[in-house]
């Protein structure tokens, strides 16, 4: 028995780095899968509501469509959506819908719902499979089929309605992981389905601190408050005593940048980091090469459809043909569930690497900081942080960056959380929190030194708030903390919608 699963595993994980071999992400082979893409999309949406309104029947082509399908925000495709969880049929696909995806809805508004059909859950399991192939190329001496796994996602269902189920995305994956994964991968489906949070984490850590972990994914927040159950738990120092052979973390929904010292130091040692760009509305960008020197490398999900809207300039829709590398771009993606011209709001800028198209993520519509024609991106923002926190040595948890009034002059009021009784010096991290930022951003520089910008304000706050926030919310899907704030309005009513029952805001 113990020869036959071994060439069963022998042959998957050659199976693996076979399909990662054959997995192009070429330029030209891309844009070719476009054209495929649009006309199978285009077949399975005939008959439906959409495909009327949109009148998709004089659309031929691939760029024809970029040209004259207009692009859609969540907004728009509400009405339709509602539809479908009324009961109705044939309105953005033909097909079931077997499940609605929530958005973790971090804007404070209530959460999106993305109906999922057949061919949108396929999509996402094969965007898994190429997750997977690309890392045992990546990660040659990594047997996936024989790797212990930590995979934490939210509860794979949060409510039953008119016959539909609701959940996040990462949960309902939770529930059609392979059998051949299955029996590495940890916690059990049974484990994940247990809604009280300290139940839940008491039974994951009894069932994986005696498996081999060799490869953690998930939402780094979520991971690390695993890791210090699981020290706490054993009394370890490091997860590394515990898991020797941990060396891969697949991470999402969030950028790793100002988590990565802090789960290197829970582990004992650095990690090999891999991002996904992965949402409710589709598996976007997969991992091209490992996270280095801050930066995170995708290729493109061949299976969706794809144009893009210059961040600059005039506003009209350039398709996969058409792009330029290093400039920025809106994505728009057209996925299996009829969602067929979305637009993500993200940035993003593409780059060619040996006739492989790859792409960065750069940030979202309306988000950075601009008080005064400074523009600071999203970037800045978590550079000038970090770079503060390791220049002071500060045990810094997270941060809010908002917009404050400080003797008439605008100004950027950065609220930091960290442990309790902690050494710190307001002043010492306002004055470096500036410096840096001026470093960073020359349109900054030239504010303040003109004195249309007033010099950086510090609040500090108890990290055990932050932390009862979470502890709130880690059912909510690709739960992400928000950090950056447009108006003082909006940073005070999120304090106070969201964090007055904390005590942060008494």
């Amino acid at each position: 028995m113990f020869a036959v699963n071994h060439v069963v595993q022998s042959l998957g994980q050659k199976y693996l780095k076979t399909y990662g071999q054959r997995m192009t992400v070429n330029h030209q082979d891309l844009l070719a899968k476009q054209e495929k893409n649009f006309a199978s999309l285009k077949r399975s949406m005939v008959g439906t509501r959409i495909y009327k309104d949109l009148r998709l029947s004089h659309i031929h082509s691939y760029e024809e469509f970029v040209n004259h399908v207009p692009v859609f925000g969540y907004d728009e495709y509400a009405p339709y959506v509602d539809m479908i969880a009324a009961g109705h049929k044939d309105i953005l696909f033909k097909d079931k819908a077997d499940y609605f995806g929530l958005s973790s809805g971090t804007s404070g508004k209530d959460s999106k719902r993305v109906p999922y059909n057949e061919r949108m859950i396929r999509m996402f399991i094969k965007s898994q499979k190429r997750i997977a192939s690309k890392l045992s190329t990546l990660e040659p001496n990594l047997n996936l089929l024989k790797a212990g796994r930590l995979t934490f996602g939210s509860d794979p269902y949060l409510y039953s309605q008119n016959g539909f189920k609701f959940g996040y995305i990462s949960g309902i994956l939770s529930t059609r992981v392979p059998k051949a994964l299955a029996k590495n991968t940890f916690p059990c489906r049974e484990v994940l389905a247990i809604s009280n949070w300290d139940k839940k984490i008491e039974m994951l850590v009894n069932e994986s601190i005696q498996q081999d972990i060799q490869v953690v994914s998930g939402i780094p927040t979520y991971i690390i408050s695993i890791f210090e159950a699981v020290l706490q738990k054993t009394g370890k120092t490091h997860i590394n005593e515990i898991w020797p052979n941990l060396k891969v973390f697949v991470y999402a929904a969030t950028p790793i940048k100002q988590y990565q010292e802090r789960i290197d130091r829970l582990v004992g040692h650095e990690l090999n980091y891999y991002g996904v760009y992965a949402a409710t509305e589709a598996a976007i960008g997969l991992p091209y090469e490992k996270y280095e020197n801050g930066r995170q490398r995708y290729f493109l999900n061949p299976d969706l459809i794809y144009s893009f809207t210059p961040v600059n300039g005039p506003k009209k829709n350039v398709g996969l043909h058409q792009i330029e590398m290093g400039v920025a771009y809106y994505l728009n993606v057209g996925t299996p569930n009829g969602m067929i011209h979305y637009c993500m709001k993200d940035v993003v800028s593409f780059d060619l690497n040996n006739g492989d198209l790859v792409f960065e993520f750069v940030g979202r519509k309306s988000t950075g900081m601009n008080l005064a024609a400074e523009k600071v991106s999203d970037d800045e923002i978590l550079d000038c942080y970090l770079n503060t926190k390791n220049s002071l040595n500060v045990d810094m948890r997270h941060f809010f960056l908002s917009p404050v009034l400080n003797e008439g002059k605008a100004s950027y009021l950065w609220t930091l959380f960290v442990p309790e009784n902690a050494d710190i010096n307001p002043d010492a991290l306002a004055q470096t929190l500036d410096q840096q930022m001026q470093k960073l951003n020359g349109d900054y520089h030239d504010c303040r030194e003109v004195g249309v910008l007033g010099p950086a304000q510090v609040q500090i706050m108890n990290a055990d708030y932050l932390q009862a926030y979470f502890e709130k919310n880690r059912s909510r899907g690709q739960f992400k903390m928000k950090t950056t704030f447009e108006t003082a309005e909006e940073y005070l009513s999120f304090i106070r919608n969201n964090l007055e029952q904390t005590g942060l805001a008494q």
